[in-house]
């Protein structure tokens, strides 16, 4: 077993994002989540990177005082944290996210075609095709100092070197702790 003291980073194998992602106020997030006209998955999407603290069950398996642990967690995370996400978010663990993020670009700053049928004189229809991706993906963990952050640059970098400017990378300011803060009556269950 590792001690705290000896236990490598879970990002130590892995690059340095290079972008620094925009910061975005828990307000700002909710304006966007109550405007009628945006929409989860198409205007924006919330993901959340947070792995071992979002199930408070995995917390009583450790042993912080001897320095055990036997699975990766922050133990500076709170439990009131765990099993709850912010409505609409999707959860993709920050441990595994630069290793997957060929595929995550694909998805998260995937074209989406839209048809829009037009009536004109009630006789003739036009449809009329166009492509947008999500622009804004909101990356946050328990208080987006790290796991956030990091993920949100790797993202940021990767929309860089493919050359796409239609996504952006950001990082929910203060993560679900100050989301919870502000918005205590909104949160979902896991």
């Amino acid at each position: 077993m590792q001690t705290m003291s000896s236990k490598i980073p879970w990002h130590a194998n892995l690059p340095s994002p290079r972008a620094v992602p925009l910061q975005l106020a828990v307000s700002e997030l909710r304006s966007t989540m109550d405007d009628p006209s945006k929409r989860a998955g198409v205007d924006y999407v919330v993901v959340d990177v947070r792995r071992a603290d979002m199930d408070v069950s995995h917390s009583r398996l450790l042993d912080y005082h001897t320095g055990s642990i036997t699975y990766p967690f922050d133990p500076q995370e709170q439990e009131a944290d765990g099993k709850m996400i912010i409505p609409g978010a999707i959860n993709l663990p920050a441990q595994t996210f630069h290793q997957t993020l060929p595929t995550l670009i694909a998805i998260l700053s995937r074209s989406v075609e839209y048809a829009v049928v037009l009536r004109i004189f009630s006789q003739f229809t036009q449809v009329l095709h166009y492509w947008c991706r999500i622009p804004r993906v909101i990356f946050h963990c328990s208080s987006s100092n790290g796991r956030g952050p990091r993920c949100a640059g790797w993202y940021q970098d990767a929309l860089n070197q493919d050359k796409i400017t239609s996504s952006k990378a950001y990082v929910l300011t203060g993560g679900i702790k100050a989301w919870r803060e502000t918005y205590p009556e909104d949160l979902r269950s896991l």
